[in-house]
């Protein structure tokens, strides 16, 4: 858990950095709360030294680009970049929402496959999918009463 907040410490002190580069009218659209917050919260002992000539976004930490991306979208794109951004990650939770459904899907869970090995080839063959029940099978009450006599001849 530590880790992870001492990363975003890292990311905010990174952003910081990054935004004495950035042109100062991209740094004006920002509010100066979420300034203040980036200052307030990042970690003063982490260095990160950047400049305009080597500032090409392969050194910074990932949840730095997030903070980027974030700082784009809402402050600097243009309302067509912002759409354009908004149907990627549309696309993007879509195709998530639909691996997971594959791979937890209902239907599929409570059904297997019977294999078997062919002794003239050793190729593995589907036979057919067979349905798994969940369903509890309930023993008659005969059935019930035999095995509670049992259980005292057993003790």
């Amino acid at each position: 858990m530590e880790k992870v907040k001492y990363n975003w410490e890292c990311a905010y002190k990174e952003i910081y950095e990054i935004l004495k580069i950035f042109p100062k009218e991209l740094v004006e659209k920002i509010p100066a709360s979420k300034i203040d917050y980036i200052k307030k919260n990042m970690d003063k002992g982490y260095e990160y030294n950047v400049t305009v000539e080597t500032f090409d976004g392969k050194t910074m930490l990932d949840e730095t680009a997030a903070i980027l991306a974030v700082l784009f979208k809402n402050y600097w794109a243009t309302p067509k970049q912002r759409e354009q951004m908004e149907k990627y990650h549309n696309m993007q939770r879509l195709k998530l929402d639909q691996e997971a459904r594959e791979k937890y899907d209902p239907e599929k869970i409570f059904k297997r496959e019977n294999e078997f090995i062919d002794s003239n080839d050793n190729k593995k063959d589907k036979i057919k999918e067979q349905e798994i029940s969940m369903v509890k099978k309930e023993e008659s009450f005969f059935k019930k009463i035999l095995n509670k006599i049992k259980s005292f001849f057993y003790k």
